[in-house]
């Protein structure tokens, strides 16, 4: 910066004459900068809005939507034998007549070994440095993969190993105490194929550790053992892998066993009606001769295919170095058109091409006499590489380019398309190869508006292909199209046939898996019948087909526990008071803002303002200047008009009209406009409905099967007609109406991540930015400009003065 001493000749104090004449100068900036902190103002508060609107969508997703609003109470009649817990989808009555065997967790023990919890690894001779461990997971199934833990066997003890397994994902509970080792799976449940707790490397570590079993293995069994839980249901034998489970909404907890003749008895007569509708009533013959069937039939439309395939496409298949010769060319429609005859005339032909210029040249200036004009078309927009490499082509390699490229072309247009080409169908394209993509298109649009219902169909199916498709399919010959729709007719029919294959194959696996699943249910439940009640004569253990057919099911000594659930209409009447008190809340926010007092006098405090006032004096002048932001501001009335309507809309997904609107069930909008559609409530005529359909209520406001473009059946003047609905529930089409007036706020005031060029008032703090800065200029050569003049007066009465000096001297 200058510094600049001026009044020493005048004795006036310039710096502050030019200060004041700067301030009145400065009058637009500061209007410019005011303007600018308006527009930031406006903008955070636009954001405000959004922030409290998606604070209100996480409210509704995380209370409303994740959760049910349902609310259920369950009533076991003996929940000392099972408990239950009611979901909001409870339905009916469940009833346990009985619980045979709980199910329990499979354990493995070693033998005692002579160390201790502190012994290192390595004095127990192991040196592997990691186990893969995997375990029955809590639905029952075995862990896909296994988990890996990694150690130094140099410095890692006993219970330090006991403490990494403990600690990792493989499912599994260790403990190592009085010299032996004890191995449980974390979860219950039978792995009906092997043991509930596996290593799948690294079993020698567990060998020396007392499973004397897996010493020098790589893998093996640690514990096993672990038990289903075994019980009827609504007169049903079933079983679980653990005694926490769900059915029909209810959530029940198998405590101690009862029953278990009848309950046994009853599994044994499913296992053996199951075992003899998978064994004997299924026709496996029958299958395998589907199957038989099928492959012969695929196989046929196989062999059909390949000979179209490679009638068309024999010599497609490119080594390394062709495909590498093949993507220098990089030009698959120039390889289509090219004929032999075209190839000899390329290698005739005397072009420069001694640079990319010298050969573009020679290309555009070429007369018919050095090339055919043909072929100079061809060659249009081709590079000097492209060119060289297709001068050194052999007849064979030019063969193999050019039947590759109609492959690539071919697999672009698509065999579905091609196929699904009828014969009149192919003759009206046949007619459009050639055209310009702008004769084509127009020529689609031509058949999709013709009252010709064949054409029209026609036009549809070319319009849905993608502009790569309608390209590949205009530059075809007539004969490449007919070789490519024989093709792909043998393509289609053979995927046909290989599907009905696939499913042949799949029918008859899945039946064979279900008789050999029904085999082992089938032993199983007549072991434990056997343990009970002992061996029923004449029945040989190795033969399935002396199993009896059923077995007495004796009578329960203990009566059926019956669960019930009754719907909690308190606690959903909260849940809904708590929703509107919170949407009200959100309206009453939103519409006091477009309703605030706007004080134009009170403009943003401008910084040399702000160092006369006190921050008291700051603080109650910008609330003023602040006030008013976004009065009667249309996209925050928008937001809230889309809003308020949804209370009045119908949902189509419910016929009864009693449960279909808002209003309905004796939810409104306040009949005083002023308030901004907050809601009240008619509590008597909500209770109503809840007793009366708490199931129709929760639908109301989320449907989890509704669409926003819904095809459902409805009655107009008695007849059944097709509509296209949404049938989402009131919550949803809130959500939907919130995140519509976020990104309305967003292009206006944009989000944190936005640069200022994306959004509207961005964009005028940039307008506005650039016009503060232009402003800055012009003041600098203003304030120059004083000074200069002060400056030249200063000069003149020095200049006086020193006259008026010299003067004084001569007298």
């Amino acid at each position: 910066m200058v510094m600049r001493i001026g009044g020493l000749a005048s004795g006036m104090d310039i710096d502050e004459l030019v200060k004041k004449l700067m301030s009145a100068e400065k009058a637009p900036l500061n209007k410019l900068y005011q303007k600018k902190t308006t527009y930031e103002w406006q903008r955070d508060a636009y954001r405000s809005v959004n922030t409290k609107l998606k604070t209100f969508d996480t409210y509704i997703a995380d209370n409303l939507i994740l959760k049910s609003l349902t609310s259920k109470t369950a009533t076991s009649s003996n929940s000392s034998l099972v408990s239950a817990i009611a979901t909001g989808k409870a339905t009916g009555s469940i009833s346990i007549e009985g619980v045979s065997q709980l199910a329990t967790a499979a354990r493995g023990v070693g033998n005692q070994i002579n160390a201790t919890g502190s012994t290192k690894l390595s004095e127990l001779s192991i040196g592997e440095t990691s186990i893969e461990l995997k375990a029955i997971q809590s639905n029952g199934s075995m862990a896909t993969t296994a988990t890996k833990i990694e150690f130094d066997p140099s410095t890692t003890t006993v219970d330090q190993l006991i403490s990494k397994i403990n600690s990792s994902n493989a499912g599994v509970s260790a403990i190592f105490e009085g010299g032996r080792l004890s191995i449980t799976a974390k979860n219950t449940g039978d792995n009906k194929s092997g043991a509930e707790v596996q290593v799948t490397a690294g079993a020698n570590v567990f060998g020396k550790l007392g499973f004397s079993s897996l010493a020098s293995q790589a893998s093996g069994d640690l514990a096993s053992g672990g038990t289903n839980a075994v019980f009827q249901v609504n007169g049903i034998a079933t079983e679980r892998s653990t005694n926490n489970f769900t059915i029909n909404g209810y959530n029940l907890t198998l405590k101690e066993t009862f029953n278990q003749g009848s309950t046994i008895a009853s599994k044994y007569n499913a296992a053996w009606t199951e075992w003899d509708n998978a064994t004997n009533k299924t026709d496996f013959t029958d299958l395998a001769n589907k199957v038989s069937a099928a492959t012969s039939e695929y196989n046929t439309a196989n062999s059909a295919y390949e000979t179209e395939y490679n009638a068309v496409f024999s010599n497609a298949q490119l080594t390394e170095d062709e495909q590498a010769t093949y993507n220098k060319i990089n030009n698959r429609n120039l390889l289509m058109n090219l004929t032999s005859t075209d190839m000899t005339e390329i290698k005739s032909l005397a072009a420069d091409i001694s640079s990319d210029e010298n050969f573009n040249t020679w290309l555009e200036n070429a007369t018919s006499g050095e090339i055919s004009d043909d072929l100079k078309a061809k060659l249009s927009g081709i590079t000097r590489e492209q060119f060289t490499t297709l001068k050194a082509l052999g007849d064979a390699d030019f063969d193999k380019m050019k039947s590759a490229a109609e492959l690539k072309t071919y697999e672009t247009i698509g065999a579905s398309f091609l196929d699904g080409l009828s014969p009149a169908e192919v003759t009206k394209v046949e007619s459009m190869l050639g055209q310009t993509e702008e004769q084509f298109n127009t020529t689609i649009d031509n058949l999709k508006n013709s009252t010709n219902e064949d054409d029209k169909a026609l036009g549809n199916k070319l319009s849905a292909l993608s502009g790569e498709q309608k390209q590949a399919l205009r530059q075809l010959s007539i004969s490449q199209l007919d070789d490519f729709k024989k093709v792909a007719t043998a393509e289609v029919e053979k995927n046909t046939k290989l599907q009905l294959k696939n499913t042949a194959e799949a029918n008859e696996t899945a039946a064979i898996n279900r008789r050999a699943n029904a085999e082992e249910t089938l032993k199983a439940a007549y072991q434990e019948y056997k343990e009970l009640n002992g061996s029923i004569a004449g029945v040989d253990e190795s033969d399935l087909s002396t199993y009896v057919t059923s077995v007495n099911v004796p009578t329960n000594t203990t009566s059926a526990v019956t669960m019930t659930s009754t719907t909690n209409v308190d606690d959903m009447m909260t849940k809904i008071k708590e929703f509107v008190n919170t949407y009200n809340g959100l309206i009453k926010d939103f519409t006091d803002q477009t309703k605030q007092s706007k004080y134009r006098d009170y403009a943003p405090l401008t910084d040399e303002q702000k160092e006369d006032m006190s921050e008291n004096e700051i603080k109650l002048w910008e609330e003023k200047a602040k006030s008013g932001l976004l009065r009667n501001d249309a996209l925050i009335r928008e937001g809230l008009s889309n809003m308020r309507s949804l209370v009045y809309e119908s949902n189509p997904a419910l016929k009864d009209s009693k449960y279909n609107t808002l209003f309905s069930i004796g939810i409104t909008t306040s009949k005083n406009y002023n308030e901004g559609g907050t809601l009240e409530i008619d509590e008597n005529k909500l209770r109503a409905a809840l007793e009366a359909d708490p199931d129709a209520v929760e639908k109301l406001f989320k449907n989890s099967e509704g669409k926003k473009e819904d095809t459902i059946q409805v009655e107009e003047n008695g007849v059944s007609v097709t509509k296209t609905v949404d049938t989402r529930g009131y919550l949803e089409k809130l959500r939907e109406s919130m995140k519509s007036f976020e990104i309305s706020i967003e292009k206006k005031a944009g989000r944190s991540t936005m640069t200022d060029a994306e959004y509207a008032l961005g964009k005028s703090l940039i307008d506005t930015e650039s016009r503060i800065d232009t402003w800055k200029r012009k003041l600098e050569m203003v304030e120059a400009r004083y000074w200069k003049q002060f400056g030249a007066m200063e000069s003149a009465i020095n200049k006086a003065n020193q006259q008026s000096a010299m003067f004084m001297q001569g007298q």
